[in-house]
């Protein structure tokens, strides 16, 4: 038989009883379906202090945004927990149930707010794809209505040291990229890293320039007054900013501004602030890890006269300061490309998407998935189509569509 000739061949042979099974224990054993989140609290915070995730995964973000924005697009929670022989929690997928048409599906909660989607598993390289494969088909017959495809995105290939084991041998890359930096015991020796000689005195002029006029201060809001101060001056940048470029607004909502505001009241997220005197002129949201600070959000004063002088450059740089003070070891400007991310992040993370079908339709949703997020991806690496896609943008954004 072929597992007994492997073992035969192996270096260091290891004789089993007379009919033992040789096959490897499976990391779970039966499969449990949360659709009330309160039900998925004590597993989740068990898993969350045992595993490595991001603060994506935390208890506070998924309840906080299943009350707000999950519940404008009426997404339900669909928590799957595996468990061991003991009952002993070994995984949890944070998902939300969405339909499209006829459809079932499964997604990671948070949707495009989310900027890394993880399992939590106790024990991540004891699952294969064989593992995952039954508990997704699992998982998808358990759930009350049944599920018939689970479709996954913006998955990291690693979590800091961590494999994540839902990538298996050729994950299929996700349309962008997210950027980090690690962060060493001193903010000087960061700069250093970045920034010429000459930059640094750019830096120092623009900063000083804003000086002459007004105080300039970063802080990081506390109390509801001073919350509601940040949040009123990033939404009025996004707007105005969104209006001028055509573009939609994420934050347009009230689900969105509330998703935005409770976070910041719970803790889970922070709002940085610079001030140039009683004037904000930039806002920086952060979700705090265990070890990583992750950028959900920046913007800045777009008047002429406060924008030549990089206010969301300086923002970033006093946050990163702020970061390592406070002891951090990573930072992240979490999904898509931009020039600012380049010159503060040393460190591309590749995601990878993935799509898991249950039924015979769910095939072809998955397959319509992966087909459409290779396009974006090609899209988003040619210069002659993303100018394409950003007029279509600009026209659909002045039409009202």
């Amino acid at each position: 038989m072929p597992l007994a000739s492997a073992a035969a061949r192996s270096p260091s042979p290891r004789r089993a009883p007379h009919g033992a099974d040789l096959r490897p224990t499976p990391p779970f054993a039966r499969v449990e379906i949360c659709q009330a989140l309160e039900d998925a609290r004590l597993p989740w915070t068990t898993l969350a202090h045992e595993t490595s995730a991001s603060p994506y995964q935390s208890f506070a973000f998924a309840r906080i945004w299943f009350a707000t924005i999950g519940a404008a697009r009426r997404a339900t929670p669909l928590i799957v927990v595996a468990r061991d022989e003991s009952g002993r929690p070994v995984a949890l997928l944070p998902l939300a149930r969405t339909a499209r048409g006829p459809l079932r599906l499964a997604v990671f909660l948070g949707g495009k707010d989310s900027n890394f989607n993880l399992g939590l598993f106790r024990t991540p390289s004891a699952w294969s794809p064989a593992d995952l494969a039954r508990l997704f088909a699992e998982a998808g017959a358990r759930a009350n209505p049944r599920v018939d495809a689970f479709l996954l995105m913006n998955q990291p290939l690693r979590w800091r040291a961590t494999a994540n084991p839902l990538a298996g041998d050729k994950p299929q890359p996700s349309p962008s990229f997210a950027y980090a930096s690690a962060l060493p015991g001193d903010f000087s020796v960061w700069l250093d890293a970045r920034a010429s000689k000459e930059a640094k005195k750019k830096m120092r002029k623009k900063r000083s320039r804003l000086e002459a006029t007004a105080p300039l201060v970063h802080s990081r809001a506390a109390g509801a007054q001073e919350i509601d101060r940040a949040l009123a001056a990033f939404h009025a940048e996004r707007r105005a900013r969104t209006e001028a470029l055509g573009a939609p607004d994420p934050y347009s909502s009230a689900a969105a501004q509330e998703f935005l505001a409770r976070l910041a009241r719970d803790g889970a997220l922070e709002l940085h602030v610079l001030a140039h005197g009683e004037r904000v002129i930039a806002v920086f949201g952060a979700l705090p890890g265990a070890e990583r600070l992750s950028g959900l959000f920046i913007g800045h004063d777009g008047d002429p006269e406060i924008a030549r002088s990089s206010p969301g450059e300086i923002m970033v740089h006093a946050v990163v300061a702020d970061a390592i003070a406070r002891g951090f070891a990573e930072f992240d400007l979490g999904v898509g490309e931009a020039r600012y991310k380049d010159e503060a992040c040393e460190i591309v993370e590749p995601l990878f998407d993935s799509a898991f079908a249950v039924t015979l339709k769910g095939r072809l949703a998955a397959w319509v998935f992966l087909a459409a997020r290779r396009a974006k991806r090609s899209i988003k690496r040619s210069p002659r189509l993303k100018a394409v896609q950003a007029r279509l943008r600009r026209l659909g954004g002045r039409s009202g569509a």
